[in-house]
């Protein structure tokens, strides 16, 4: 019975195993610091793929997610792009351009108009449907512009050799005029996770990060093209709780009769 007793708490823990698990940097100054609810710079200027300057506070006129990535980068940001392109292959409910819109933002000042331009075109055909062009926008711009963003949205990075950064992968769910409302971690994304955080930045409205949850207790069924809700899983989750949390009370109850002998 102690031996039960000692292992239950483990066992309990093992279905919230992967909601507990942040992703973390090898060093303290690479990672997300959160920033919800605050603003982005009023001031910072970017190019477009076009070579149009623009002013990103002021073109964040509709929800917006912003994409922080390195045009050259090889792995984790071609993954995450690849991620937004296919969920917007997804989602039916809003209208792009209208109801929302993307930024890809490099944040290696290396990377020009031209490489932006050529990155939107595959991207934009990845998506697998037509999808307006001026809903989805790539940007390039100096140093301090960069860096004036990223410090706004807590985002950590170093470059890594001469071609390579450490950085945290993320999306960034920014409302119109600038407010920071949700960060959506990983590069796999629920249709319905995008929409939440899209209406949420319609309003305004601070979300929490929920990720870990919606992928526990949803998963996609690829037949329906949906996600449905694991009843399974989350009967199972309950149901090993309350047999935990009855025998842990068996044993404080044992224990206290014990006692009282």
């Amino acid at each position: 019975m102690r031996r039960l007793f000692l292992f239950l708490p483990l066992l309990l823990l093992l279905p919230y195993s992967g909601l507990c698990h942040e992703s973390t940097a090898t060093r303290a100054d690479i990672g997300i610091d959160e920033k919800l609810g605050q603003y982005i710079p009023a001031d910072s200027v970017f190019v477009d793929e076009n070579g149009n300057s623009v002013n990103l506070r002021k073109m964040i006129d509709k929800p917006t997610i912003v994409a922080p990535v390195y045009f050259s980068c090889t792995h984790e940001c071609p993954m995450l792009l690849n991620g937004v392109a296919d969920v917007l292959g997804k989602m039916d409910s809003m209208k792009p351009g209208k109801d929302f819109q993307v930024i890809a933002l490099s944040f290696d000042n290396k990377d020009t108009p031209a490489v932006a331009h050529d990155k939107k075109k595959n991207y934009i055909k990845a998506i697998g449907h037509p999808f307006p062009e001026n809903a989805w926008t790539f940007l390039t711009g100096d140093e301090t512009d960069i860096r004036q963003f990223t410090d706004s949205i807590g985002f950590k990075f170093q470059r890594d050799g001469a071609h390579d950064f450490s950085h945290p992968v993320t999306l960034v769910v920014i409302a119109p005029g600038g407010k920071i409302v949700r960060y959506i971690e990983g590069v796999d994304f629920l249709p319905f996770e995008i929409t939440m955080a899209l209406n949420e930045a319609a309003t305004g409205q601070v979300g929490s990060t929920t990720r870990k949850v919606l992928l526990y207790c949803f998963s996609y069924d690829p037949l329906k093209k949906t996600y449905v809700f694991n009843i399974l899983k989350v009967t199972g989750t309950v149901m090993i709780l309350f047999v935990g949390s009855f025998f842990m009370y068996l044993m404080i109850s044992t224990k206290n009769k014990r006692k009282d002998l």
